[in-house]
Parts: C-alpha cells; sequence; structure tokens
C-alpha cells in the first residue's frame, strides 16, 4: 500500500527532474539556432529591408549537440547560391571541429518581370515588380534588392512575372567591341586624352583590351559611356 502511495510521487518527481535536465538542452539548442540564423543573414548583400526573414531548423540530433562546447566558432561551410534548402555549418570547439546539419526556410520580397524584358535593353524601375511569399521554391540566385537589378541587362529574354535571379542579368556595357573610346589617362598633375578602339566588351571598372592609334595594345579600365582610364605605366 505505501509502494502504491508512493508511486505517483515518485514519477512526479522524475518527470520534474527530466524537465530540468532538458531546459539546459533547450536553450543551447536555441541560442545556437540564433547564432547560425545571424550567421545567415550576414551574408546578405543589399539593402537591410529587402533581407528575407530566415526560419532555421536543427537536423543534428539533440544528443550530438550535447557535445558541443558552449560557445563554440560558427562558420558556414560551401558558398550556394540557393537561400533555402539544407546547409552545413562547422562548429570549432579549441582543435574539434564538429559539423552541424541545418535546413533553412524564407519568406520575403522577390522582383519579377513587370514586362517583356530583352538581351541589351536597360532595366529600369518600371520594368520590374515585387512580390512577397515563401522563397523555398524559387529558383536559385534569387535577387531581393532592386538596387542590384536597375541598370542591369538581361542576358536572354525574359517574361512577365518570371522571378529575377543573378544569372539572367549583366551589367550594362560601357564600351563594346570596335567601338571607338576616348582615353584618359591622368598622371602627377596632368590628364592626356586620346582616341582608340575597343577590343572587347566591358562594364563599368572591368578590364577593356584596346588598341591605339599607333597600333599599341594597351589595358585599360571602362570608367563611362565610351570612356576609358588607362594608368601612364602600361
Amino acid at each position: 500500500m505505501l509502494y502504491t502511495l508512493l508511486r505517483p510521487l515518485c514519477l512526479l518527481l522524475l518527470c520534474g527532474a527530466l524537465s530540468l535536465t532538458a531546459q539546459p538542452a533547450s536553450a543551447h539548442t536555441a541560442l545556437l539556432e540564433s547564432r547560425i540564423a545571424k550567421l545567415l543573414a550576414a551574408g546578405h548583400h543589399g539593402a537591410e529591408e529587402s533581407a528575407p526573414r530566415l526560419r532555421i531548423r536543427l537536423l543534428t540530433p539533440t544528443t550530438k549537440l550535447a557535445l558541443l562546447c558552449e560557445k563554440p566558432d560558427l562558420r558556414l561551410s560551401g558558398h550556394p547560391v540557393r537561400i533555402t534548402g539544407n546547409r552545413s555549418v562547422i562548429a570549432r570547439c579549441g582543435r574539434k571541429q564538429h559539423f552541424i546539419q541545418i535546413n533553412v526556410s524564407a519568406s520575403g520580397r522577390y522582383w519579377i518581370a513587370a514586362r517583356l524584358l530583352k538581351p541589351g535593353q536597360t532595366i529600369s524601375p518600371g520594368d520590374i515588380q515585387p512580390l512577397s511569399g515563401e522563397l523555398d521554391k524559387l529558383p536559385a540566385g534569387l535577387l531581393l534588392d532592386a538596387n542590384q537589378i536597375v541598370g542591369r541587362t538581361p542576358t536572354r529574354t525574359l517574361r512577365p512575372g518570371q522571378p529575377l535571379t543573378e544569372n539572367q542579368l549583366r551589367q550594362r556595357w560601357l564600351v563594346v567591341a570596335n567601338q571607338e573610346v576616348e582615353i584618359v589617362a591622368p598622371g602627377d598633375g596632368f590628364l592626356i586624352h586620346a582616341k582608340g578602339k575597343a577590343l572587347n566588351n566591358a562594364a563599368r571598372n572591368e578590364r577593356v583590351r584596346l588598341q591605339t592609334r599607333s597600333g599599341r595594345v594597351v589595358a585599360a579600365t571602362a570608367v563611362a559611356e565610351g570612356r576609358v582610364s588607362i594608368k601612364m605605366d602600361n
């Protein structure tokens, strides 16, 4: 009879003990998820308001996570172009290295073509339209910041409603092959202007090979529409 009376009390104490031991593990997991989310957010290139809302789910069993030190050094493994999906995080505790498997899902604003966009045209703000929603099933390399789209040009025809990605766009050419360009050569207290012929296409700050009037081939940098800058030591 005494056993019958004490059994519920023992079970209650046992459950309480299990609950108390589970709390630190749960807090440790929550802290780990928060740190990984910040690590992923730091990789966002663009305006702060265009950053996606990330949700992190740890796939590594809690029994393995419990083996980590209190505050491991974390870094992402690899350089995937897709925001969402399964990823690996490297956790270093002293000389020991562990791999944490995670799943990332995200929602936020992305951009689609508002009308038919053709190769060679310069994209204006009126050519694109924002949408909001889940990003998990959208193409890799999705562009979330309008500043990364406007002023660029499509590499192929884009249909209305098509989500815009990095590999669909390029910077607009400032000089094109066989174009006569203005050469600017700044020096110490002077500036030389000349003419030459571009031998390849180049966007802003890209390298371009050009042929001078004398027939010499030199390297320069595209700086403006039809203008390149050349160092005097070339």
